[in-house]
């Protein structure tokens, strides 16, 4: 026992993993023998701990002989990292095209953002500039190296200007703002304060459409962006190269046609042909003719599908399918005969157009071999022009043709698996159809999912 109180124990030195600490523990000595400041700072030296010493630590640690404990004696500096250059937005570019739903179950279409619009001379957004970072140092003496702030290269698009210092954007006309990434567009709007009636004439308008009142019959409406009516929509027609809203919803008549190559949100609708290559989603729909190459949605109140025939490729949602009158209501999912036709049509035009410029290829070919052999110049000629100029024509229509059966692969995509559910009642004289398998329901049902297994369609009742 006597040995063991004779051994001379050493100051114990613990780094921290990231340099920026270093603690001490003095082991536990003889009662007549302690420790010394220089002692403790010997061993820090030898653990290369030569920054951010607390002297009077060390000192108060030893003169108390606060043994058995680490104890904190020197800290680093930490590095602190630069701050990368931002843009601050004076617009909000995250839209919010769903409608609310409220607590009772109904929607609220004035909820839905789908436009943000600036002014003339608006600052549309302020670049921040990065931040440098500060090196710190280790308790070992060694730099620790901050990240530095990156910069961000200037906004693309169309629309506003930049200032010369590259700090400022300012929008150069008014009209309606979107982002994409780092490039920011202003694209002109055309609105109606009012109605859009006789007085206001058919609209066709390159860029997007807002109606602060109502569409009335006989309008006709025509855009390459989003179309948004706040009042009622009734016997027009509709072409959108994005969405359509329709707050105050539609009542359709013999010549309603509305179509979007976007989503189409409605709060009703009713005695209409309706399309749109994204969902549609509404309150409800009565005698209504409607083909979603997405998804539909009825909710709300009292979201119910009665007459008509509806169509969602990748399947529909609604609370009530039919009526207890047993009104003829066609529902479907899956792939529309539609798109088997155009599927068709499609292929056919693709293989025409290049059985079509293998010939032309091949009458361009004579013109070359012609103007070789007789040392000529053909290139001018106008029967070669007018062969040159069919295969350009040809040659576009089949990339169109090519994108087409392009994106039709992608809705076919959507439609697999497709099911249709009812939140709600199912009522007699329903036809459902899933791809080209149909049946006419007969009862009743409440709370069920309409599936397709093979040639048949199953339902089965909807997991709470």
């Amino acid at each position: 026992m006597m040995a063991e109180n004779t051994i001379k124990r050493e100051p114990q030195v613990k780094i921290s993993y990231d340099e920026l600490s270093a603690y001490v523990m003095l082991p536990v000595r003889g009662s007549e023998d302690s420790y010394t400041v220089e002692e403790v700072m010997n061993a820090l030296a030898k653990s290369n701990v030569t920054y951010g010493i607390d002297s009077a630590k060390v000192r108060e640690m030893v003169e108390t002989k606060n043994y058995g404990k680490e104890v904190l004696v020197a800290k680093g500096t930490p590095a602190v990292n630069g701050i990368d250059a931002r843009f601050e937005l004076n617009f909000n570019d995250k839209l919010d095209k769903k409608p609310l739903i409220r607590e009772d179950g109904s929607v609220d279409y004035w909820s839905i953002h789908a436009i943000e619009v600036v002014e003339e001379g608006q600052v549309i957004a302020t670049y921040v500039e990065p931040v440098d970072g500060k090196n710190g140092i280790s308790v070992k003496g060694r730099e620790l190296v901050a990240k530095k702030g990156r910069p961000l290269p200037p906004l693309t698009g169309k629309g506003f200007e930049r200032s010369e210092d590259n700090l400022t954007y300012t929008a150069s006309i008014s009209g309606k703002i979107e982002k994409n990434r780092n490039r920011i567009t202003i694209l002109p709007i055309y609105e109606v304060a009012g109605d859009a009636d006789l007085k206001i004439g058919n609209i066709d308008f390159r860029g997007d459409v807002v109606i602060h009142g109502n569409v009335c019959p006989g309008e006709s409406i025509r855009c390459t962006g989003s179309i948004t009516v706040d009042g009622i929509s009734e016997g027009c027609t509709m072409e959108a190269g994005k969405d359509i809203i329709l707050r105050g919803g539609v009542i359709g008549g013999e010549k309603t046609k509305i179509t979007a190559k976007g989503n189409i949100i409605a709060k009703f609708i009713e005695f209409a042909d309706m399309e749109a290559e994204g969902y549609i989603e509404a309150d409800s729909a009565m005698n209504s003719e409607i083909i979603s190459y997405d998804k539909l949605y009825f909710h709300g109140n009292p979201g119910a599908v009665v007459g008509g025939s509806v169509f969602g490729c990748a399947g529909v949602e609604a609370d009530c399918l039919g009526n207890a009158s047993e009104i003829k209501t066609e529902v479907g999912a899956g792939i529309h005969r539609k798109m088997r036709e155009r599927r068709f049509r499609l292929e056919s035009n693709v293989q025409e157009d290049r059985d079509m410029i293998e010939k032309l290829d091949n009458g361009l070919k004579k013109f070359d071999e012609y103007a070789k052999e007789k040392g000529v110049d053909m290139s001018e000629d106008e029967r070669r022009v007018a062969l040159l100029r069919t295969k350009i024509e040809k040659q576009s229509q089949l990339c169109t043709d090519k994108e087409a059966l392009a994106l039709l692969d992608i809705v076919e995509k959507r439609g697999e698996n497709a099911t249709i559910k009812v939140n709600k009642s199912v009522y007699p004289g329903v036809d459902i159809s899933i791809d080209s398998v149909s049946f006419r329901h007969k009862y009743k049902d409440s709370h069920v999912e309409f599936y397709r297994i093979g040639d048949n369609i199953r339902m089965l009742p909807i997991e709470e």
